[in-house]
C-alpha cells in the first residue's frame, strides 16, 4: 500500500469513516485519457460497499454525458447525474444575472458553446452581455482581441474556471485559466469564476450525494482549487499526487495528502 502522508493545518482532524466521496475527475481518475488504476480500483472497492460518489470537474469541453460514458469505459461505473461540470456553473452565474436569456461570446470547446446557446444565449461578437471562457484549444489572438474588446465596452466576464494547467498523458496543458487570464489583463478585469475554488460544485455535489456533511471527503490534484473549494464546503480534504505537481507555496494546507487513492480505506 501506498504510504500515506499526513500534514496537520492548525486544527488537524482525523479521517472519517468515509460514507461519501466527491472528485475531481483529471489528474485524480485518469490523466487525459489515460484511466489512473488505482482510482478505478478504489471507486470500484467504493461502489461495491455502496458508497455513493459523485465526480465534480471544472472541465467545460465536455458534457456530463460524455464523461459518464468516459468514466464507464474505464471501468468507473456512474450515472451522468453524477457528473456536475464548470458549464453547469457557469449557466447558474448566467440565469442569476440575466433570467431571460442574453447575448453571449464564447471562447471554449462546441460542448460549452451549445450549452450557453441552449440556455438562451444568442451568440453574438459585435456586442454582448458577456463573455464566457472555458478551455479552448483553438485558442488564437484574434478571438483575445474581440473578447477583449467586448469586456471592454462593458460585458461581464466569466471564466468557467481558473485552473492554469491540466493533467495529460505527456505531462501538463494550458488550462482555462491561462485564456482566461489573457483575456482579464487584455480588457482590465476581474473575471467571475464559476467552478473550483468557488463551492457551488461542491454544494451541488452534495446534495446528491444524500449523506452527511461531514462523513463525505473532497479529493483533489489541485490545492488552489480542488482542496480550497473542499474546504469552503466544510468537507474533509484530500489531495492526491497524482495530478498536477503541487506548488511551493500553497494557498491552503489539506487535511491528508496521499501519493494515489490505494492508500485510503476501500474495504
Amino acid at each position: 500500500m501506498t504510504n500515506v502522508l499526513h500534514h496537520q493545518p492548525a486544527e488537524a482532524r482525523p479521517l472519517p469513516r468515509i460514507a461519501g466521496v466527491v472528485s475531481d475527475l483529471d489528474g485524480v481518475v485518469f490523466r487525459g485519457d489515460v484511466a489512473i488504476d488505482t482510482a478505478v480500483t478504489a471507486f470500484a472497492a467504493w461502489a461495491r460497499r455502496g458508497i455513493p460518489y459523485c465526480f465534480v470537474t471544472n472541465n467545460s469541453t465536455r458534457s456530463p454525458q460524455s464523461v459518464a460514458q468516459k468514466l464507464n469505459a474505464m471501468g468507473v461505473a456512474v450515472y451522468a447525474d453524477r457528473v456536475i461540470t464548470s458549464t453547469d456553473a457557469a449557466l447558474r452565474i448566467l440565469h442569476a444575472r440575466w433570467p431571460q436569456g442574453g447575448t453571449a461570446y464564447v471562447i471554449g470547446a462546441p460542448a460549452l458553446a451549445q450549452a450557453v446557446e441552449a440556455a438562451g444565449f444568442a451568440p453574438a461578437d459585435s456586442a454582448a452581455d458577456c463573455v464566457v471562457v472555458g478551455l479552448d484549444r483553438s485558442f488564437t489572438y484574434d478571438k483575445l482581441d474581440k473578447a477583449a474588446r467586448l469586456v471592454r465596452a462593458g460585458a461581464v466576464l466569466v471564466g468557467t474556471n481558473p485552473d492554469p494547467m491540466i493533467p495529460s498523458p505527456s505531462g501538463f496543458d494550458p488550462g482555462c485559466g491561462s485564456i482566461l487570464a489573457a483575456v482579464a489583463t487584455a480588457a482590465g478585469a476581474t473575471p467571475i469564476i464559476a467552478g473550483k475554488p468557488e463551492r457551488p460544485l461542491i454544494d451541488a455535489a452534495i446534495d446528491r450525494l444524500g449523506v452527511p456533511r461531514a462523513s463525505i471527503v473532497m479529493l483533489g490534484d489541485q490545492v488552489s482549487t480542488d482542496i480550497v473549494a473542499g474546504q469552503r464546503a466544510g468537507l474533509f480534504s484530500i489531495l492526491v499526487r497524482t495530478g498536477v505537481p503541487a506548488p511551493a507555496h500553497p494557498v491552503a494546507v489539506p487535511d491528508l495528502t496521499v501519493d494515489d487513492l490505494s492508500a485510503l480505506p476501500q474495504d
